[in-house]
């Protein structure tokens, strides 16, 4: 009897298992018309749950975006040597992209403009560098998916869009709002997670055996340049997290170092602080109770020589008014 020998597990991953990320013929025209509806109602889902800081709605709008096979499909072209197809499936996000952002505007523009933004959007508008994990790790996740042909043919895009459309819609929204810093945020945001999920499948592809045969090797050097140039971008757009993510662990230092001296200054007052801010030598304080804070020019003194450097203290009071009242029945 004849044994049959086993696939390599390498070969068993290898291109053809990437061959639904590119339909052809009426398949592509279906898959477009799915990705703009469904793009397009995730888009409208996540603009409304951010206004109103529904995490429901949020993780709602994340299982029904495509965008994260659109993005699969660019790293699967680049590994695979398809060039026109890289060609489609940058187009195809980026206009993608570009409608999750319109839909944000609108929804902005008919929604009444908020006092302040909600925690959703405030949350999209300060990336920092766990973001970039997520995303690192959403984008090896959809494609491990894949590359195995296991799990729901959900999971990718579930997995990629939790990074991706929530910052679009952010955009849109900041944008209409006339806050542009913001709205940069958002945007950093959106590519750093973009660069990850990229950079990441490759990876996953690559190891997975998914990659142009020798004789190919045009589709290798085009391979090895483009996974070279998503290095570099990520990099680069990683920079302002890492800087942001310095201030941070500075902001931390500093407000670990003046929580003591703040509450011994507090000692025997009839005062609590509600919030507490540091932002570089500015430290704001919020205080409630029903006397005026003493001392506020020795508390900035103590901060200063504590962290051996200028102190910018600001302390806001809101008093707070006690009354008891005890009542008895009248007498028969």
């Amino acid at each position: 009897m004849t044994q049959t020998s086993l696939p390599d597990a390498r070969m068993s991953l290898g291109a053809a298992a990437l061959d639904d990320l590119f339909p052809e013929g009426e398949a592509f025209r279906r898959s477009i018309r799915t990705f703009i509806v469904l793009l397009t109602l995730a888009s409208f889902i996540a603009s409304f749950g951010l206004y109103q800081d529904s995490i429901a709605s949020i993780i709602g709008a994340m299982v029904v975006a495509p965008l994260g096979g659109a993005i699969l499909a660019i790293s699967g072209a680049l590994v695979t040597g398809r060039t026109r197809w890289q060609s489609i499936t940058i187009v195809q996000v980026a206009l993608g992209s570009l409608l999750v952002v319109a839909v944000g505007f609108i929804v902005s523009s008919i929604m009444p403009d908020p006092l302040v933004l909600t925690p959703s959007i405030h949350a999209r508008t300060q990336p920092g560098l766990l973001d970039l994990g997520v995303a690192l790790a959403a984008g090896a996740a959809g494609a491990y998916v894949a590359v195995r042909r296991t799990g729901s043919d959900a999971l990718p895009g579930v997995a990629i869009a939790v990074s991706l459309v929530p910052p679009l819609a952010t955009v849109g929204i900041c944008l209409e709002l006339g806050r542009p810093d913001d709205a940069a945020g958002a945007v950093v945001l959106f590519l750093t997670n973009f660069g990850a999920i990229v950079v990441a499948s490759v990876i996953v592809f690559v190891l997975a055996g998914a990659v142009p045969s020798q004789a190919m090797r045009r589709e290798r050097r085009r391979l090895r340049v483009g996974f070279a140039l998503a290095i570099v971008a990520l990099v680069l757009v990683s920079i302002p997290l890492a800087w942001g993510a310095v201030d941070v662990v500075r902001a931390d230092m500093t407000a670990q170092t003046a929580a003591p001296i703040v509450k011994s200054w507090l000692s025997g007052q009839d005062l609590r602080v509600s919030d507490y801010k540091v932002d570089g030598e500015r430290i704001n304080l919020t205080l409630e109770g029903s006397e005026a804070p003493a001392g506020v020019t020795a508390l900035a003194s103590s901060l200063s020589a504590a962290l051996g450097a200028p102190v910018d203290l600001t302390v806001e009071w809101v008093k707070v008014a006690r009354q008891q009242v005890t009542a008895t029945p009248p007498s028969p």
